[in-house]
C-alpha cells in the first residue's frame, strides 16, 4: 500500500497525531529535562517552527481547494492559520505588553486605542471561527457518521488541539488551585507533549487539505 493511498484512509489522522504523541515521549526520554526545556521553550526551534508551518499550511489551503469550493471556507482556514501563527511569534502580546485575547483586555487593562485595533485585528479571526463552527460544522459532523477522511482529520485535529493546551494551562491550575510545583522532569515531560503536539496541527492541516484535494466526488 502506498503512501499515497494510506493517507487518504480515514483513520489516516489518527495514526499521524499517535506518531506526533510518541516523537513527544520520545523526546522526553532521551534527552535531559534541561535540553527538552530548551528545546521546547518559547524562543527555541520547535516553537519557531510552528509558527512557519502554520503560514505553510495556509498557503496549501489555498494551493490544494478544489474549483467547486466556497471562497468562505478556504479564507476562513486561511485566517484561523495565519492567527495560529501570530499567537505562535506571541504578537497577541508583543504590541501592548499584554494578551490581547483576554477579556480582561478589553473591560479594563487596554489602552482604548489598543481596544479599537485590536478588536479590528481580531474580528476577522471572530468570523473564521464562527463560520467553520455554524457552517461547516454540521457538515463534518455527518462526514463523521460515514468515516469521511476530511471529518476524521477535522475531529483529530480537534482533540489534538485540546490536549496541547491542556499541556500549556497545566502548571498554571496545578500550582494556583492546589499549590503542586511540578518537578523539572514532569514539566519537560508537559512542555515536550504541549510543542510536539501543536507541531502536530499544521500537519493534520495539511493532511486535511490534501485529502480534500484528493476526493473523487
Amino acid at each position: 500500500m502506498t503512501l499515497s493511498v494510506m493517507a487518504r484512509r480515514p483513520h489516516a489522522a489518527v495514526w499521524l497525531a499517535l506518531v506526533f504523541l510518541g516523537l513527544a515521549h520520545g523526546v522526553w526520554l532521551v534527552l535531559p529535562a534541561p535540553l527538552t526545556m530548551a528545546l521546547m521553550s518559547e524562543r527555541g526551534p520547535v516553537e519557531g517552527l510552528n509558527a512557519g508551518l502554520y503560514v505553510l499550511g495556509a498557503v496549501l489551503i489555498v494551493a490544494w481547494r478544489r474549483p467547486e469550493d466556497d471562497w468562505r471556507l478556504w479564507t476562513a482556514l486561511v485566517i484561523v492559520m495565519l492567527a495560529f501563527a501570530a499567537r505562535e511569534m506571541d504578537w497577541h502580546r508583543a504590541f501592548t505588553g499584554t494578551s490581547v485575547l483576554k477579556f480582561s483586555f478589553f473591560l479594563r487593562d487596554g489602552q482604548p486605542v489598543h481596544r479599537v485595533v485590536a478588536a479590528l485585528v481580531l474580528a476577522p479571526v471572530a468570523w473564521a471561527c464562527a463560520h467553520l463552527c455554524l457552517q461547516q460544522g454540521p457538515r463534518v459532523l455527518r462526514g463523521l457518521r460515514r468515516r469521511d477522511p476530511v471529518a476524521v482529520t477535522v475531529l483529530i485535529f480537534a482533540l489534538t488541539l485540546v490536549v496541547a493546551k491542556t499541556a500549556d494551562r497545566a502548571p498554571a491550575i496545578l500550582a494556583e488551585s492546589w499549590g503542586i510545583v511540578l518537578s523539572p522532569s514532569v514539566r519537560a515531560w508537559q512542555t515536550s507533549v504541549e510543542e510536539v503536539m501543536e507541531l502536530a496541527l499544521a500537519f493534520l492541516v495539511a493532511l486535511g487539505a490534501w485529502q480534500h484535494r484528493s476526493r473523487t466526488g
